[in-house]
């Protein structure tokens, strides 16, 4: 069976799909203060890219060029409380305004899949640790999407 990532058209577009979103991201009153800091990271979109590829079916290279650790992105994410009720709902949308110029193919199932994992992983994983980093674990490991959601 076909992943999600190679549907999607793989990593090409995951890289466009993550700088859209960026530039969406930094042009959202909500959403600009975290993602102006990314410029600090000059790899930003190139680790989201790769992220969101892994997870949806696509190569390890998260994993095995940036040595993400899942621990490590959750980090990143927590504490947020209250703010990451609101962004990420947001940031999920900014993906999903963004499959057309990332050319992301206009089949149904693969935009319906990437954006349930999207609006999935906003409003689940990346909120579950609202008070503090020092709440997440450190053995966490990258969820995986496929087309019926959520592997185990």
């Amino acid at each position: 069976m076909t992943t999600i990532y190679e549907a999607a058209g793989g990593m090409a577009v995951f890289v466009r799909l993550a700088e859209a979103t960026h530039q969406r991201c930094l042009a959202d009153p909500l959403l600009n203060h975290p993602f102006s800091h990314a410029d600090n990271q000059p790899d930003h979109t190139e680790r989201l890219a790769a992220y969101w590829a892994e997870a949806l079916g696509g190569p390890p290279t998260y994993t095995a060029e940036w040595g993400g650790s899942e621990s490590h992105v959750q980090r990143l994410h927590a504490g947020e409380g209250e703010y990451a009720v609101e962004a990420g709902p947001r940031f999920a949308q900014c993906v999903v305004d963004s499959f057309d110029e990332a050319g992301v193919p206009d089949d149904p199932e693969v935009r319906r899949a990437v954006a349930a994992y999207v609006a999935w992983a906003a409003t689940g994983p990346f909120q579950a640790w609202p008070d503090s980093a020092d709440d997440v674990p450190d053995d966490l490991t990258m969820p995986h999407w496929d087309w019926d959601g959520p592997v185990s």
